[in-house]
């Protein structure tokens, strides 16, 4: 071999070397970060699935409670009333609630009614998991989920279905509910064949570079290298900013959903029940009728300020100091005290997820002044100092040790923490036992104000 051939063979096996390790360390980050993003993505979900399902079936105990909660009311009686309104709710496709008593006899079950007085304790799914039994444990300790397959009433295939179940005590009554979340395979699956062939085009394409330039091989593994990793640095940002915003995304079609679809059922059953009491003449009948119009439009109020709370529209509708002034209205009226706010800002319209957070650091703030302050007065001061946004929130209540709160519990706190540092703000907590406390969020507005 000429001693020319030598040199440069000497002189690109280290280059080739190079390469070779560079690409497989880059696939083996890229694969290694597909796996972290597929299992973040997939516990989200899962997480979201599991909230919607446990906020559904809160909602479906307050629309029972005025039943279950009546002492007046004769308890066959009330049993029957609070299953006929189980057996009406709907939600999605095939969201609908069940109901069970202690020992596993079927009493509520819209879509399968055959199964109702059937005692199903030893039913099992084709894994052999006795379902019903964990459910009626999962709703004894408090309440909680359990998977397992169950028929899908849209399609009739049989697939996984994730279920929250709560326990009525002053009955043995288990009630539940439960999500398909076999799109969440599909979706995760459609995720994970992508990000493989990402990679897989990567590497061809490292390959190709190699074969057609060995000369430039370096600059551009190099080039490639860095482009990966700001792809990756983006996802991951893309990633964090998504499972933030989730939670509200959710919140906001279920504030949709209460506010136009159970609300309207329930002031459409109103505006029956008024036509009926206009045709009754007894007196007696007349009562009992006026008594469930008041029980309806307390269930009516009830969702209007459950999905107020979950997203108020002003928020998007209007902006962030109006949704401010209401929340500071609702708070003063439920807890009755004195509340000082002012606001001095040029009112421009901020990005969706800036007044989202700052409202969401100002709801948080006041349920944990009315729970542990023992406060007399709030004070909530939104205003424009130059270019940045300052919001601060202030009592007089007893204060506490921050430090300590923060590694005993805090979660609250460090959630809002993390909220405001992900925009980009500064956010301060000041307190001491005895002498109040005080949250600062501070936000640069350049980038923050839309146009």
């Amino acid at each position: 071999m000429p001693l020319k051939a030598k040199l440069i063979l000497l002189s690109l096996l280290p280059l080739l070397l190079v390469t070779i390790s560079i690409s497989w360390i880059s696939v083996y980050q890229a694969q290694t970060l597909r796996e972290k993003e597929i299992e973040i993505i997939r516990s989200s979900l899962i997480d979201a699935k599991e909230t919607a399902l446990k906020d559904s079936v809160d909602l479906a105990f307050d629309a029972i409670s005025h039943v279950y909660n009546d002492p007046a009311l004769d308890e066959q009686f009330a049993k029957q009333q609070v299953k006929a309104i189980i057996e009406k709710l709907r939600y999605g496709t095939d969201g609908y609630f069940f109901v069970y008593n202690q020992d596993g006899t079927n009493l509520v079950h819209p879509i399968m009614p055959e199964l109702q007085g059937q005692n199903l304790i030893g039913i099992q799914d084709k894994n052999g998991d006795f379902l019903i039994v964990s459910l009626l444990e999962q709703a004894r300790q408090g309440g909680g989920f359990h998977q397992y397959l169950w028929q899908k009433p849209s399609t009739g295939d049989i697939v996984t279905k994730l279920s929250y179940a709560a326990w009525l005590d002053k009955w043995d009554w288990m009630i539940g509910t439960g999500l398909y979340i076999e799109d969440i395979s599909e979706d995760v699956a459609v995720l994970n064949s992508a990000v493989n062939k990402n990679i897989e085009t990567t590497f061809f394409s490292m390959v190709v570079i190699l074969v057609v330039t060995v000369a430039l091989i370096v600059v551009v593994t190099l080039a490639v290298n860095l482009h990966e990793h700001r792809i990756a640095d983006r996802s991951l940002k893309e990633l964090a900013h998504k499972t933030v915003m989730f939670q509200e995304d959710e919140k906001k079609h279920l504030a949709r959903e209460l506010h136009d679809g159970i609300n309207q059922l329930l002031v459409s059953s109103k505006c029956h029940l008024e036509l009926l009491a206009n045709k009754l003449d007894d007196e007696v009948q007349k009562q009992h009728l006026t008594q469930s119009q008041n029980s309806l439009m307390m269930a009516i109020n009830e969702v209007r300020h459950i999905s107020h709370k979950l997203r108020p529209s002003a928020l998007d509708d209007i902006g962030l100091e109006a949704a401010l002034t209401t929340l500071l209205q609702d708070f003063r009226a439920h807890s009755g005290l004195k509340i000082e706010a002012t606001f001095d800002t040029n009112r421009s319209k901020l990005r969706s997820e800036i007044a989202t957070t700052l409202y969401r650091v100002a709801q948080e703030s006041l349920t944990n002044i009315e729970k542990h302050s023992q406060a007399t007065q709030v004070n909530v001061i939104l205003q424009q100092l130059g270019q940045r946004l300052q919001l601060i929130i202030r009592d007089d209540g007893v204060g506490f040790d921050v430090g300590a709160t923060l590694r005993r519990t805090g979660i609250g706190l460090r959630n809002m923490r993390e909220r405001v540092e992900f925009i980009g703000g500064d956010f301060e907590l000041e307190s001491e036992p005895g002498f109040g406390t005080e949250i600062t969020v501070l936000l640069e507005l350049d980038e923050l104000v839309y146009g």
